[in-house]
């Protein structure tokens, strides 16, 4: 009889541990599940947890220019996507058609990479002219980021490709 009783016990035991290892297993796969959950939300909204900048168009920025290559070493304003770093800000020139326009819909700078990654807002399949119109824009960093941190920038166009731009050698006067 008592060999029934230590049986009886003994097997509880066993149950109560195996419970708890379950409730182990259980409390590990919600972990992990939410540090999934947390890393597709930096990786949708942040951009690589990198820290966003203010930006705007301004017409009172100069263009930019690029020095030729070849024989004749001289420095052109040109139409194209480039970057230029300023005391206070980074100035980008995009060149787009003048209708819709290009526009910015976030800036994010990753330090690991010294990228400054500006994200072109969708225009919805809008039909676009065939001229070029240049835009300068005002990309000012947030407090504690230095404009000279700044080694690339990257654009991600409406389709999702992305083109690292140019530095500009400087700008018109």
């Amino acid at each position: 009889m008592e060999d029934k009783h230590l049986y009886r016990e003994a097997q509880w035991d066993v149950s109560a541990e195996e419970s708890r290892a379950h409730h182990g297993l259980v409390a590990i796969g919600f972990a992990v599940l939410a540090v999934l959950v947390i890393a597709c939300c930096i990786w949708t909204f942040g951009g690589r947890g990198g820290a966003a900048w203010e930006f705007e168009a301004d017409d009172s920025l100069p263009i930019m220019t690029v020095r030729s290559t070849g024989g004749n070493a001289n420095t052109l304003a040109v139409p194209g996507d480039y970057w230029y770093p300023r005391d206070e800000f980074v100035q980008l020139q995009l060149s787009g058609g003048s209708i819709p326009g290009e526009e910015i819909e976030r800036v994010t700078f990753d330090a690991a990479l010294k990228t400054l990654t500006v994200k072109l807002k969708d225009q919805g399949g809008v039909p676009t002219t065939m001229d070029i119109a240049l835009t300068e824009w005002r990309l000012e960093p947030p407090s504690g980021v230095a404009v000279s941190e700044v080694e690339h920038v990257k654009i991600v166009y409406q389709d999702g490709s992305t083109n690292g731009i140019a530095k500009a050698d400087g700008l018109a006067e």
